[in-house]
């Protein structure tokens, strides 16, 4: 090995260490499924499934379009979208390369850390803290859940906007600034936790090098744009999930789970042991539930005040960095206390970026020992270097869980039944050809559930797959008093066109649903199938141009042409 060979691994070798220690931690989570919600956001989303598409991701949801050209749901998040595009147009449905772009993310918000960290903490220790970071058990669901992408997306942007923001000031880079602030709130809405960090720095330690006014104007500016796209042309609004504790509790409840929250979060920190997704629960009053978690997360926070006092005596220096990690965790953890009220009550990944300052903290207290005795400091390195093993022993064994949906549920329902995680259970039993299994959950979850439309959907299609037909035909039959958006309409005429040959029976239920849901392209469809079988070419080409423009995609189009060029469907 050359002088220059030596001089390259010296001067990268932190930087090789976490690109090594990453891809190995990460590795087994390459070969994982689409899982969740990445059938819905990835495989079945026409919209990511072409370039030209690209415009109208800044104009919806993030889920496939039920009619029109822009994306359906709550979630705004068009460059998370964006992104899915490129990868999609690149490998198509194969999971390999998404999964390869997210640990890659990952690994690379790992160095950004370390950059943010060693101008506020010791070298070494910020080395440390960002490893602990890039193989920490409680980042396996950002990093391995395709769908979860939006988390280090919006942290990566973030961070560059940060370390931009750190280097100087000028109207060059307060532009920058803006358009990566921007970034990272299209990537995810808790991009709104950078503003608050870039206003923190500039108070804490960048007053003398930029203008307070440049300051607002470069995180105002963005936010002012990011309402502007979501609320009034994309007009994505945050609505409630009935079935979500969190959104149909009442404030009191959300007050009531609180403590439980921050515990939560401070116990899986430092003790990541139980891992599971679909976390619905709520605390809905006084009690061992409510008290506990508030003794507790008190004792901590007391822990931290007393901490910060000893900084501030010990290093005045110091404490500005203490005062600023503080602020990173606070607003990390407190955007997720449910005041706006979210889809789980605690999720994984949404301690993504709160970690950063969780661990920032850590750092700045470290920092601040003066005269470390060597034996204690060895002590120190060889106790981290354990806790770096054991953590990324246990990400690997999380990643084993995330390889495909029957895996994850089978796991996780261990931890928490709920009705969520147990239809996620049996829709993976059918996949897997375990019918009866899958039977007895959808029972017992129609039973607790009985208005719920996709339950009937989902236990038909589970009779279907037996070739239990006129099973599936009753279930559907008593889904149809309960439909609410058309779907029990449509996979019933379905099933009677494909299974069964019934087109007059199959083109009387789509009628029957089109009066209720006259929007619904999918029952436009289906009607246009069932009258070109029955001959009547004429009505069906009218009903394939109506549901090719409630619902563009490369099936409504081929149903259109094929009637036009008289194919045998």
């Amino acid at each position: 090995m050359n002088l220059e060979e030596n001089t390259f691994l010296e001067k990268y070798k932190k930087y090789l260490l976490f690109i090594g220690i990453g891809f190995l931690v990460y590795f087994n989570s390459l070969f994982g499924a689409f899982i969740w919600d990445d059938i819905a956001q990835i495989q079945q989303n026409s919209l990511i499934h072409s370039l030209a598409n690209v415009p109208s991701l800044f104009l919806g949801g993030t889920y496939a379009p039920q009619s029109g050209i822009t994306g359906t749901g709550t979630y705004y998040r068009p460059l998370m979208s964006f992104i899915f595009s490129i990868i999609y147009a690149i490998t198509g449905a194969q999971p390999f390369l998404f999964h390869l772009t997210q640990i890659a993310i990952h690994i690379t918000n790992t160095i950004l850390i370390f950059f943010v960290f060693k101008k506020i903490i010791k070298d070494q220790i910020a080395f440390i803290l960002a490893m602990i970071f890039l193989i920490h058990p409680l980042n396996v669901e950002a990093v391995s859940y395709i769908s979860a992408l939006g988390e280090p997306l919006f942290v990566f942007f973030g961070l560059t906007a940060l370390l931009l923001f750190q280097r100087k000031a000028g109207i060059k880079q307060a532009i920058f600034v803006g358009i990566l602030l921007l970034c990272s709130l299209f990537a995810k809405e808790t991009g709104i936790v950078f503003l608050i960090l870039i206003v923190s720095y500039y108070f804490l330690f960048a007053r003398k090098r930029w203008n307070f006014l440049a300051v607002i104007a470069l995180t105002i500016i963005p936010f002012i744009g990011y309402l502007f796209l979501r609320f009034i042309l994309a007009n994505v609004h945050i609505e409630k999930i009935p079935d979500v504790p969190m959104m149909t509790a009442p404030l009191a409840d959300r007050v009531f789970t609180m403590p439980a929250i921050v515990w939560f979060y401070i116990e899986t920190f430092f003790f990541p042991k139980d891992l599971f997704i679909l976390q619905l629960w709520s605390i809905p009053g006084l009690g061992e539930q409510f008290y506990i978690p508030l003794i507790l997360a008190i004792l901590v926070l007391t822990g931290i005040f007393l901490l910060g006092i000893w900084v501030l005596k010990t290093n005045k220096r110091n404490f500005s960095g203490f005062i600023f990690f503080m602020v990173w965790v606070s607003v990390g953890i407190g955007v997720h206390m449910q005041i706006i009220p979210l889809d789980f009550t605690v999720a994984d990944r949404y301690f993504y970026f709160a970690m950063i300052g969780a661990l920032g903290l850590i750092g700045v207290c470290v920092s601040t020992i003066k005269r470390i005795p060597l034996p204690i400091r060895y002590a120190g390195i060889a106790f981290a270097i354990i806790i770096i093993i054991i953590f990324s022993f246990r990400t690997m064994i999380r990643n084993t869980n995330w390889v495909n949906g029957l895996a994850l549920y089978s796991n996780d329902i261990q931890y928490q039944t709920n009705d969520r995680i147990q239809n996620a259970l049996a829709i993976e039993l059918v996949t897997a050809g375990r019918y009866r299994k899958a039977e007895q959950h959808f029972a017992a979850l129609l039973t607790r559930n009985p208005r719920e439309t996709a339950l009937y959907v989902n236990l038909a299609g589970n009779y279907e797959m037996e070739r239990n037909f006129p099973r599936a035909e009753e279930v559907y039959k008593k889904g149809l008093l309960v439909d609410d958006n058309g779907v029990v309409y449509y996979n019933l005429a379905r099933m009677l066109i494909q299974q069964k040959g019934e087109f007059i029976q199959a083109q009387k239920i789509s009628e029957e649903g089109l009066k209720k849901f006259p929007e619904n392209g999918s029952l436009w469809f289906i009607q246009a199938v069932a009258d070109y079988k029955l001959g009547n070419k004429k009505s069906a080409l009218i009903e394939a141009q109506k549901a090719k423009e409630l619902l563009p995609n490369q099936t409504t189009e081929n149903l259109y042409n094929n009637i036009v060029n008289n194919v045998s469907l």
